[in-house]
């Protein structure tokens, strides 16, 4: 806006006042300077030869050193002449109803011709400059400055009035017989000029006006775009949409942002563009000066608020298209400076209205409708004036809106209709694409959702069984690696029905499988780990899970409802905690519960009842106030869970709720799962803390490589070991291996010695020798020195050495699978 006001300082608004000019005599005004040597007439025959003649001594009683040169050419066209004869014309004049004519009386009552003369060169007539074309005033320069300019009246005036003049009365005098007159008092008269003021700004420079107006408002359109974009890269959208909350708010909330920043750049742009300036030459009939002079505020302020809506509905749209922000904001500034100048000055009125569907074509056209008023400025002055010739000041109504002072039907009236019904189009669609193409988060409907009846009236559907308590295994053995599953059959005999069904899953990243083929059932009051290696597949599925990412094939149905189709109510029974804290800096932790509670649309009552259950079960009390930012990791991790659980969710999903905390807020954690399960909630669980998969777990799932590998109870899974105990001995400087293992075979005769190595040995007791433990510790104690041993020690199987063992099974088939692949590859190749 500086450079603006710059220009606006720099550049002089003169004032010039109205004028009469003076009478002439058309047989006056003609100069022949540099006009060319000769007359070429058409047709031939006698009346068009002896006018012609006429004509020209007429013209050289009056001009003396007028050429007396005529010829005539057979073809009126000219097109015979060459480049060098049509120079040497000075006038050309065409009989159009003569060809027959013979004689004086056989001249007809109304003689029509056609005079033609130069039109290059800078003292030569142009005939299209006499009467000025619209395309030259409507967008630059006002009428009233061609008027005061006069060169082409001046070039009207000077040579072809007067050879006119003198054909006419040479067409009388051969009609009538009759010496003519050519001092007769016949005077011409132009029509006076207006007064004027003539303002650089508006005439030559005018197009900078929207452009510098556009330019104040891009940083904010860009960095909308970015923010927008950032949103669904950081996946805070789609994790707020988990929680309930709606595509069309979400985008109305950033629309609403922008133009919070759009209103006040339009108050203070309107205000500085009617803030007049001194001149800077008081002695040239310089005035005093704004950017805008007449039009009225509230026009200048509605055109801009308008356009605000635009833009902030533009980007919310340009949004959706984009994955990176850096790519986004850089497209959008190369689509903002296309769309900023004008480059269509002679199309259409209808495709001008049709072009404001870009905010800054609207925003164009209604400015130059503007300045076409300015530049009218002494015309509103009169149309403004009281009984009392009183000037009442600029365009203080919006009559204007739907007029336009030169006839040409561009309104801004309309154009602002036009950009309103735009941006409610941009609104809708940024609400359609973000369904249809979510992104790399989020699940997509169908282009045709609209017009299903499943969208607008969910019901839950059966068409995902559930299965029969994880009887059907994700990765089918059929000869690939991978073989090594265990799955406990009727694992669940306490619910019949499943809250959460996933069949054959599957989901794949280019060419990389993260899940694959997929199938379980989760039940209510039931805590169900996922177990696996990092990229085993565990936070892929629970993205599936909550709609944050598409699965590539199989179904998820979760309450009844097939995520696909009716994700939103999905959300609405879906608790969820990610792996990694989305929390505001600037929320306490009361606030980030109460935005949660508002986005599910929780009744004030019940959301306060909840608020005040959740802070004292999640331990945080005495914290309630205080800013997220200021939290310990682990009072964060609290909060995440908290979180999860406003709206009293059905299913609750946790990805590694104890990741990176201290054992008290572990524990803490831990606690508040087992009362979620003693609540009736499907608590789905990631983590990579086996110890808390073990002591926490109904039911234990193993992945690797996005394949289901084991599926049980903890006790089951321990049982599928060869060994239910482990015997540690740590060997001292007598041992030896021999007489070591004969001692304990003498009271487990069926002992494994599983690992040796130079200090210690690691024996496996199975479950069916267990009842003789007691005698080898007796044992132990009382000879272990005498036998070499210096200690020893004796655990259980755990759930480490369950997945140890699962993952080095898996990793062995899967060097075999491959080997055996390159194998037969050879073999094909030989």
């Amino acid at each position: 806006m500086g450079f603006l006001l710059g220009m606006r300082y720099i550049l002089d608004r003169h004032y010039y006042a109205a004028y009469q000019i003076p009478r002439f005599r058309p047989q006056d005004m003609l100069s022949i300077s540099g006009a060319g040597d000769s007359i070429y007439y058409y047709p031939e025959n006698i009346c068009a030869e002896t006018i012609v003649n006429n004509t020209v001594d007429n013209l050289r009683l009056r001009w003396p050193n007028f050429p007396n040169t005529t010829q005539v050419i057979p073809d009126p066209t000219l097109s015979t002449l060459s480049d060098t004869t049509l120079q040497s014309i000075i006038a050309y004049i065409q009989f159009t109803n003569l060809d027959l004519c013979t004689s004086p009386s056989a001249m007809p009552n109304e003689v029509k011709y056609t005079l033609r003369m130069q039109e290059n060169g800078p003292n030569h007539f142009q005939a299209q400059f006499v009467k000025i074309p619209a395309a030259a005033y409507l967008w630059k320069r006002a009428p009233e400055d061609f008027c005061q300019d006069k060169s082409s009246i001046n070039l009207y005036t000077s040579r072809f009035v007067g050879i006119q003049y003198f054909i006419d009365m040479s067409i009388i005098q051969y009609v009538t017989n009759t010496a003519q007159n050519l001092s007769s008092s016949i005077f011409l008269n132009h029509f006076g000029c207006p007064e004027y003021y003539l303002d650089q700004l508006h005439s030559v420079y005018s197009f900078f006006i929207p452009i510098f107006f556009s330019i104040i408002f891009v940083a904010t359109f860009i960095m909308n775009v970015g923010y927008i974009v950032n949103e669904r890269e950081n996946k805070t959208k789609e994790y707020l949409r988990i929680y309930g909350l709606r595509t069309w708010l979400n985008n109305l909330v950033w629309m609403i942002r922008s133009m919070l920043i759009f209103f006040v750049l339009s108050g203070v742009v309107t205000g500085l563009s009617i803030m007049v300036l001194p001149t800077r030459n008081a002695g040239q009939n310089s005035v005093r000066k704004a950017i805008f002079n007449y039009a009225h505020w509230t026009l200048i302020w509605t055109i801009l608020f308008v356009y605000s809506i635009q833009v902030s509905a533009f980007s919310v749209l340009f949004g959706q298209f984009f994955k990176h922000p850096f790519l986004a904001k850089l497209i959008a500034f190369a689509v903002w400076v296309v769309t900023l100048i004008d480059f269509y000055p002679d199309v259409s009125v209808g495709v001008r209205y049709f072009l404001c569907l870009f905010p800054n074509m609207g925003l164009l056209f209604c400015l130059q409708v503007v300045l076409q008023y300015e530049r009218e400025g002494s015309r509103i002055f009169y149309a403004m004036k009281n009984e009392n010739k009183q000037y009442l000041g600029g365009m203080t109504t919006f009559k204007q809106m739907y007029s336009n002072e030169f006839g040409y039907p561009l309104y801004i009236g309309v154009c602002l209709i036009l950009m309103l019904i735009y941006s409610v189009i941009y609104f809708l669609l940024a609400i359609y694409v973000e369904r249809v193409n979510p992104g790399e988060f989020g699940v997509s409907q169908s282009w045709n959702y609209l017009f299903r009846k499943s969208y607008w009236k969910p019901q839950k559907t059966a068409s995902v069984q559930p299965f029969d308590n994880c009887d059907i295994l994700a990765c089918k053995n059929d000869g690939i690696y991978g073989s090594n599953c265990w799955i406990e059959l009727n694992a669940i005999v306490n619910s019949t029905t499943p809250s959460l069904i996933i069949s054959n899953l599957s989901k794949k990243f280019g060419k990389i499988q993260a899940v694959s083929d997929l199938s379980l059932n989760f039940y209510k009051g039931e805590v169900c780990t996922l177990l696996g290696h990092n990229g085993a597949g565990k936070t892929t599925t629970t993205f599936i899970l909550v709609g944050m990412l598409e699965p590539t094939s199989g179904h998820i149905t979760i309450e009844g409802l097939d995520n696909r189709m009716h994700i939103e109510q999905i959300r609405k029974i879906l608790g969820f905690c990610p792996q990694y804290d989305i929390l505001y800096d600037d929320l306490s932790v009361q606030e980030h519960l109460e935005l949660i509670g508002k986005i599910r649309h929780i009744e004030p009552k019940q959301m306060n009842e909840s608020i005040e259950a959740i802070i004292h079960l999640i331990g945080l009390v005495s914290d309630r106030q205080t800013l997220s930012k200021k939290l310990s990791g682990g009072m964060k991790r609290r909060l995440s869970i908290g979180i999860s659980l406003m709206g009293d969710p059905k299913v609750l999903i946790l990805d590694e709720p104890t990741s990176g905390i201290d054992p008290y807020n572990r524990r803490l954690i831990w606690t508040i799962i087992r009362k979620m399960k003693e609540a009736g909630k499907c608590i789905i669980l990631t983590t990579h803390f086996l110890q808390e998969a073990d002591v926490l777990s109904d039911r234990i799932a193993i992945m690797s490589h996005g394949c289901l590998q084991a599926n049980g109870t903890p006790a089951f899974l321990k049982n599928q070991l060869d060994f239910e105990y482990r015997l540690f001995i740590e060997k001292n400087e007598t041992y030896q291996n021999e007489r070591i293992t004969a001692f304990i075979q003498r009271y487990i005769p069926m002992i494994a010695l599983e690992r040796e190595s130079i200090s210690e040995m690691i024996f496996g007791i199975r479950r069916t020798e267990s009842k003789y433990i007691g005698k080898l510790i007796h044992a132990l104690d009382e000879q272990s020195k005498d036998v070499g041993i210096e200690s020893y020690g004796l655990s259980m199987t755990t759930i480490e050495e369950v997945f140890l063992k699962l993952i080095q099974e898996d990793e062995q088939g899967k060097t075999n699978y491959q080997s055996q692949t390159q194998t037969r590859l050879d073999l094909a190749n030989k």
